[in-house]
């Protein structure tokens, strides 16, 4: 777990490739292919933080930098995705309820934990993985363990349609996965079948979020592609295309084992990943990642949706992650997860009051929910 766990850091990525050309976005057969060059950057003065919500942090609760998000109508839930071993749940002024979906040996606990889905009115289902086949549990307010169904399948996450169907990610991981993507019935009796995997070699599974709920909308997203695709209908429709430039991953990769010369080829040039793709009514954002010799990077790529405008938000995971972790958008609001120590250090006191206040010193750091705006979309 741990080598896969570190590998997931690394195999995360996507990019952006700045030159002097215009940015452009062409659509061919209903895919936009964006070219990401030449397209303004956005300044951290830009952003403007409007507000912060500090998640109750005790010893009991300690979490660190890669976090999963998702919420209801009432509550965040925020899984560690480097200790996977349990659901935290927070109501949305950041009060801590405590940990769900509990990993252990005893009564009410589960063996792995892989993902987690969240419906609108606070229930929880998780996914447990192991070998060829998969269970789904449903996990009750008590932290009581109901087993929905098995699957004869090897995924890494999963969600829940609006149909009651599921949608079950299974990387390139053969011989186990056939297709990578696949949609079963409320009982795990698979449906349909989707992107066939034709990687015939070694392929350690990707531990990595794929799916996206905004907006009324599924997005899914997938490492070593740079489509980004859209789930509706029962269909499963490409909808962008990125041009990663020579972050692109080679040809050659794909011949060979992933442990045996494929990781060292794409580490020597640096290489991208999709890994975020987040939506509203009102803007799009693009989460973009790049791995390259001297560091992991990020480049995050905002289009306001009504006038088609973009802009590039660039960070480091090394000296500034600020805004290094985007989970959501609402309306023409963007949602991150930092730290308090980290917000200190980049506004010190240049915060209004009303903010600084909710991010008192304490005696553990604690992350901190940061809803912000773009400035130059709001003119």
């Amino acid at each position: 777990m741990k080598l896969i766990y570190n590998l997931k850091k690394i195999l995360f990525l996507f990019a952006l490739i700045s030159c002097s050309e215009k940015p452009t976005t062409n659509r061919t057969e209903d895919i936009s292919e964006l070219k990401l060059s030449g397209i303004k950057q956005l300044s951290k003065q830009e952003v403007k933080v409007i507000d912060l919500i500090s998640l109750e942090t005790t010893s009991e609760n300690l979490m660190g930098q890669d976090l999963r998000i998702r919420s209801s109508a009432d509550y965040f839930f925020v899984f560690d995705e480097g200790v996977q071993d349990c659901v935290h749940q927070f109501e949305k002024n950041g009060k801590y309820l405590g940990r769900r979906a509990i990993v252990g040996e005893g009564p009410n606990t589960l063996l792995r934990l892989n993902d987690f889905y969240v419906s609108e009115d606070g229930g929880l289902e998780v996914l447990n993985s192991l070998g060829d086949q998969a269970e789904v549990f449903r996990v009750g307010v008590d932290n009581s363990i109901q087993s929905i169904f098995k699957v004869d399948y090897s995924p890494s996450s999963f969600t829940k349609l609006s149909t009651g169907d599921y949608l079950f990610y299974g990387s390139y991981n053969l011989p186990f996965v056939s297709h990578r993507l696949i949609r079963t019935d409320s009982n795990g009796v698979i449906q349909e079948k989707y992107l066939e995997n034709q990687y015939s070699n070694k392929m350690l599974p990707m531990t990595e979020r794929n799916f996206f709920e905004s907006n009324s909308s599924l997005k899914i997203i997938e490492t070593f592609n740079n489509r980004g695709y859209h789930f509706e209908g029962n269909q499963l429709k490409p909808e962008v295309a990125v041009d990663f430039g020579k972050y692109a991953i080679p040809g050659k990769f794909w011949e060979l084992d992933l442990m045996q010369g494929g990781f060292e080829l794409i580490a020597q040039n640096g290489f991208a990943n999709l890994n975020g793709s987040f939506e509203s009514e009102d803007l799009t954002l693009l989460s973009v990642h790049l791995q390259k010799p001297e560091g992991i990077f990020k480049n995050l790529l905002f289009i306001d949706k009504r006038s088609g405008e973009q802009r590039i938000l660039e960070t480091s995971l090394s000296d500034d992650y600020l805004f290094h972790y985007p989970f959501g958008v609402e309306q023409k609001q963007v949602l991150f997860i930092t730290y308090q120590s980290v917000l200190k250090k980049e506004f010190g006191e240049n915060l209004n009051q009303d903010l600084l206040n909710k991010i008192p010193d304490q005696e553990y750091d604690y992350p901190v929910l940061m809803k912000v705006e773009i400035s130059s979309f709001n003119d």
